[in-house]
């Protein structure tokens, strides 16, 4: 899945990213709590983690389900037939079901008259459903369990739910679809709702004739039902988990085209779904996808199961996208876009998100975790596979660089906190399972892999991932197993020097020393936190660690320099090198603090161009990071900035942005400093504004038109008076019909400095453009989230009042607030607004509670100060946040970390910035 604030994907899923909801949050202390009596306890492997898991006495093999959803009544009738094996005897069958009202339920064994339940016994808080028969079930016999059940097409986009849209003649009207990952099936049907419990499904939808049906199989038959219904019976799936079924019912057009077959040994038929008028805005998503089955078909050995892929577009949808085995379902701004204004960065994402979500037609579908401990499994992989399908299709993207920000750099800042998990999270029960949908699975998860597969060689990589699938296919795998195979692929014990990093929390941070003699330099390795300190008991894991040392003119794929010790004597020629640099190209999950002579050998280069594009990210990245948690002084970031100030590349942009708006979030109540800070930005963003004016060159790349935005968007926002002028001038022009006064790039980046920099006729323009159906949506939503940067007290009450209407959708809220935090004056006002609404937050978000977390990290994370982290704890503390408790621990260790940092460094900030006339 895309988290994205959202679950998956990326998708999940940074602020710059419009497209993949935030992700979902985390929690810090793992709990170990009795299990109930009726719930099954079981050890894994390693007999360290415990889950409560349904009993074992009855197992599932085939799902016979027919529903009949009613469009204007919001409701569904449904009848599941089971089939079932009898492990134990016993007189009581517990199966998931959550918010489904069962009517009746029975038994039939071979010729016997049905069995009929003689109570159904419903637990809210497990989920179940326990079926009580008057005598025993003989151990090994196989049966079929009937259930007939009424449930709600809900609002709540989680399990079987209505998802509503405005016709051509702007009528309200609502489709039916679905999302069970990780844990709503069960809100759909009675089913056994674990991934282990892999079955085949037959799915029959009763449906009105006018309406398109669909799930994860083509169509075996339709048949008409009278009264004006048809049933549409959808041939059987393969075996698989209850989580990647889907059915959808609604008004539905689409555009179709077929793979070349090339790999897959057949053409495979591709279709993307829309509602009514939108379907052409799929086709560049249909273009992506018929290449990267052919490309993963070629590169990973098996070809596609399924006799047909569909993608479809959803108008109300949680997460970023979801890998339902043959019917991908996604947000419509992460598969639809308009050719002519779509920006280049919602393309790319488009992009990305297919790649990411046809990865996991392998990574999860055709081999499936065995619990939600190994979610990397599914998510790592599809996050590093679906990279290395982008940059297969689009190589002009260069988003292997990209991957280094939005990976790498957002996993390093989340794992940096004591409140972090390990890759392989335990994972008790339900309620803990969306919290793990996060930077750590995701980035972490793509990042150990990529290092793994820098350090075996990709053939060998390549080689045991192939035999792992081909192993597990139609299954359920664990890391051991992945692990087995890279091992016999490359000759190395992989599980030796990987189950650290996925098993246990955090990273290093390498210290090096130059020795005498100048030829060797010495590495110690210690975790990195965030905070600074480190106790001894943190610090006991020693990281396999590949240094990858890179002098002038070297070779770091030839270094066989791993660091596995705390300390290690490397070879390196410091005399006689213009510089050296540990972990080239930036594969490895660590930080590096040189001596301050090194530091400046490697500023001179930046400065000359000697050093790579991966490199120049690394080094202000580490150094940016080191001033934070004290082991450096944030004066020696801001002198290496210096640095970069002919710097071209746009990953190195976006790197250093993000890295000013931390410093400017801190410092942002400091009234004798910020404004200098925003000098500085402003000295660095102005002349590369000046150099790339507002027109793009007719040959122009992508990456040189963000770049473009993105200098725009700073220097205006840091005051540059010039930006401002012609931002104003071109805004009016826009709204006065030149359309041309903006490509797709510069124009969120326009509105964020108009609403910045103006008052209550730029947030009005804005928001009408927002609400403009006509509007591409993820330009819509750029203007949604530029709204979130006025600085008028009244304009945010009303931005607030705004998020919570109808008009936007639930979905998109933290679209409108996630700018409020970057003005340090409007952060009481947001917090206050999160406290006056978690009544009817809690309420509305009750089904997918990461999404208060997600509210949480916007509302309170970029505080600083000890009162306002006391106050924040003591709010939570009176409140049930089980399901988000995660993200309230990070919140409130980024607000004291943060706090510890401002207090360490403002006199050192402010010295620095007054010796340099800022």
């Amino acid at each position: 899945m895309s988290t994205g604030p959202v679950r998956k994907r990326r998708l999940a899923v940074t602020l710059a990213l419009l497209i993949v909801p935030l992700i979902a949050m985390l929690v810090v202390a793992w709990r170990v709590d009795k299990s109930p009596p009726d719930m099954t306890s079981v050890a894994t492997q390693d007999a360290v983690e415990e889950r409560e898991l349904l009993p074992t006495n009855v197992t599932p093999t085939h799902y016979d389900l027919l529903l009949a959803p009613n469009l204007e009544a919001l409701t569904y009738t449904g009848e599941v037939r089971i089939k079932v094996h009898i492990n134990e005897e016993t007189s009581e069958i517990v199966l998931h079901s959550n918010e489904l009202e069962l009517l009746k339920a029975a038994l039939i064994i071979g010729d016997e008259a049905p069995l009929q339940a003689s109570r159904i016994e419903l637990k809210k808080e497990d989920e179940t459903a326990h079926l009580h028969f008057e005598q025993p079930l003989a151990a090994g016999s196989n049966a079929t369990l009937f259930v007939s059940f009424h449930g709600v097409l809900n609002d709540l986009m989680v399990g079987f739910y209505r998802s509503k849209y405005k016709d051509a003649q702007g009528a309200e009207k609502f489709m039916a679809t679905t999302q069970f990952e990780p844990t709503d099936a069960r809100r759909a049907f009675p089913c056994w709702d674990e991934p282990m419990q892999k079955a085949t499904f037959g799915v029959t939808l009763r449906v009105s004739e006018g309406l398109t049906a669909l799930s994860n199989m083509d169509v075996a038959e339709t048949t008409n039902s009278g009264d004006g219904l048809k049933e549409v019976r959808f041939n059987i799936t393969p075996v698989m988990s209850t989580y990647l079924l889907a059915f959808v019912v609604g008004e539905l057009e689409y555009i179709e085209a077929h793979t070349s077959g090339k790999h897959n040994g057949r053409a495979i038929p591709c279709r993307v779904y829309t509602t009514p008028g939108k379907s052409a805005q799929g086709q560049f998503a249909l273009d992506v996808a018929v290449q990267v089955l052919e490309y993963f078909a070629d590169v990973f050995g098996i070809a596609y199961a399924l006799p047909k892929l569909d993608q479809i577009a959803i108008g109300d949808f949680e997460a970023g996208a979801m890998e339902n085995w043959g019917l991908v379902t996604y947000r419509e701004v992460a598969l639809l876009v308009d050719a002519a204004s779509t920006s280049s960065r919602a393309r790319q994402q488009v992009a990305y998100v297919v790649s990411h979500e046809l990865a996991h037609q392998l990574f999860g579908n055709l081999v499936t975790m065995e619990w939600w401990s190994e979610l990397w499994l599914n998510e790592g992989f599809a996050t590093w596979v679906g990279t290395l399908a982008v940059d297969h299709v689009f190589p002009e993207y260069h988003i292997w660089t990209q991957f280094l920000v939005d990976d790498l750099q957002r996993a390093l800042a989340l794992d940096a906190l004591r409140s972090s998990h390990p890759i392989q999270v335990p994972v008790r029960r339900s309620a803990e399972i969306s919290q793990i949908f996060d930077a750590i699975s995701y980035s972490k998860g793509g990042s150990a892999i990529r290092m793994l597969s820098s350090y075996i060689g990709l053939d060998s990589f390549f080689r045991g991932v192939r035999a792992y699938l081909q192993k597990h296919k139609y299954a359920n795998a664990s890391t051991q197993d992945l692990w087995r195979a890279l091992s016999d692929a490359s000759g190395v014990d992989v599980n030796e020097f990987m189950a650290i990093w996925t098993r246990t929390i955090g990273y290093p941070i390498l210290t090096v020393e130059e020795l005498p003699g100048g030829t060797q330099i010495q590495v110690r390795q210690n975790r990195y936190l965030s905070a600074g300190a480190v106790s001894d008991d943190e610090d006991q894991v020693l990281w396999w660690v590949p240094l990858r040392v890179a002098t002038p003119g070297s070779d770091a794929q030839r270094t066989t320099d791993v660091l596995t010790t705390r300390n290690a004597t490397v070879d390196v020629p410091v005399g006689t090198a213009k510089w050296y640099k540990l972990n080239q190209d930036t594969v490895g999950i660590y930080r590096v603090k040189y001596p301050p002579g090194a530091v400046a050998n490697l500023a001179t280069a930046i400065a000359a161009g000697e050093l790579e594009v991966n490199d120049r990210i690394g080094i202000i990245a580490d150094a940016a990071a080191l001033a934070s948690s004290g082991h450096s002084n944030t004066s020696d970031f801001l002198t290496l900035l210096r640095a970069y100030r002919n710097e071209t590349e746009l990953v190195v942009w976006q790197e250093i942005s993000l890295r000013l708006d931390v410093l400017q979030s801190v410092w942002a109540d400091e009234a004798d400093v910020i404004d200098k800070i925003r000098a500085l930005t402003q000295s660095l963003f102005s002349p590369l504004a000046k150099r790339l004016g507002w027109d793009a060159a007719a040959d122009e790349d992508s990456l040189n038109s963000r770049l473009r935005a993105l200098a725009i968007r700073y220097a205006g926002c840091s005051g540059d008076s010039a930006v401002v002028a012609e931002t104003k001038r071109r805004f009016a022009a826009f709204f006065d019909g030149d359309r041309s006064v903006f490509n797709t790039d510069t124009l969120r980046a326009a509105f964020v400095v108009a609403v910045r920099t103006g008052g209550r006729e730029e947030f009005a323009k804005v928001q009408e453009y927002y609400l403009d159906a006509a509007n591409p949506v993820d330009q819509q939503l750029a203007a949604l989230s530029s709204m979130g940067f006025t600085t008028d007290p009244e304009l945010l009450d009303e931005l607030f009042e705004f998020a919570l209407s109808d008009r936007v959708r639930n979905q998109d809220v933290h679209q409108a607030i996630m700018a409020v935090n970057t003005y340090g004056p409007s952060r009481a006002r947001l917090w206050q607004w999160y406290r006056d609404n978690y009544a009817l937050l809690a309420t509305r978000y009750r089904a997918s509670m990461s999404y208060m977390g997600i509210l949480v990290r916007l509302s309170v994370a970029e505080f600083t100060g000890a009162a306002r982290a006391d106050e924040v704890e003591a709010f939570f503390a009176a409140l049930n946040t089980s399901k988000f408790q995660r993200v309230v621990d990070q919140s409130l260790e980024k607000i004291r970390s943060n706090t510890r940092w401002l207090e360490k460094d403002r006199a050192d900030v402010a010295a620095w910035l007054a010796s340099n006339a800022y």
